[in-house]
């Protein structure tokens, strides 16, 4: 009798086991990295800086959600100047520049965080990118460079990688600038203002400041990824054998006796 119930049991369980990996793997990767955009490149300028004495504080708590290995796969000036570079050194990072490798999903790995700004990526690295994101990378993007020649092009290049992350640049600069309080985030923690000069403004679900013209925006959660069919059915075939198990043992309620 002991081990008749002893085979129903794991007929169940193997069924329950079954459905909840399948469950998991239909959900894609489950570790989440983060997406921040800044609608403008003059926050972590030398200029920024120098208009906002809590930069530094920003960057020490972009370093510490993002992680230590950071590059920004970018010649703009916002991410490039010895100012933010001091910053991240102060904060435990080590911080890269330059587009000398290919962007591509094995090279960006090696990573923590990506910033990009100032230049557009192809199908193929956008896809990468989120895929990267997917595995848990962290990628920081600056809007209102103008290097592609207008706010609409600067938001074309972004909009359709950032739009499962809940943000949006706007099609056109706002014109805002000087030193701006903000808020609304634990990344702004100890930071009580930053600097802007004339960015995309933002919109969607994951702006969090400042304003009607959407200034900075967050996404910690993964996009969802690709499923391969292979094991999936193979899940699928082991939840199944185990209901098939488990409905054996209770058409031949008889067998318990033995």
């Amino acid at each position: 009798m002991a081990v008749a119930l002893n085979a129903g049991v794991w007929g169940r369980a193997a069924a329950v086991a079954g459905f909840a990996a399948l469950s998991v793997a239909m959900t894609g990767n489950a570790s989440a990295g983060m997406v921040f955009v800044s609608h403008d490149e003059w926050t972590l300028s030398n200029g920024g800086f120098a208009n906002a004495p809590d930069t530094g504080q920003f960057v020490t708590n972009l370093v510490a959600e993002f992680g230590t290995t950071i590059h920004a796969y970018t010649s703009n000036f916002g991410l490039t100047q010895p100012a933010l570079t001091g910053a991240m050194a102060s904060a435990g990072a080590t911080y890269t520049t330059g587009t000398g490798f290919a962007f591509n999903l094995a090279n960006i790995s090696a990573y923590d965080a990506i910033f990009l700004g100032g230049f557009s990526l192809n199908a193929a690295e956008l896809a990468d990118l989120n895929t990267y994101v997917g595995n848990g990378g962290g990628v920081y993007i600056a809007g209102g460079t103008g290097s592609l020649g207008s706010a609409a092009a600067e938001a074309a290049a972004w909009n359709s990688f950032l739009a499962p992350f809940g943000v949006q640049m706007d099609p056109v600069y706002n014109g805002i600038g000087g030193t701006t309080p903000v808020a609304g985030d634990p990344i702004f923690n100890g930071v009580s203002s930053l600097y802007q000069n004339n960015g995309n403004g933002l919109s969607g679900a994951s702006v969090f400041c400042c304003g009607a013209d959407g200034l900075y925006a967050i996404s910690r959660s993964a996009p969802p990824q690709p499923v391969s069919v292979a094991p999936t059915l193979a899940l699928m075939g082991v939840a199944l054998a185990g209901l098939g198990l488990h409905g054996r043992r209770r058409a031949h309620p008889q067998a318990q006796h033995l």
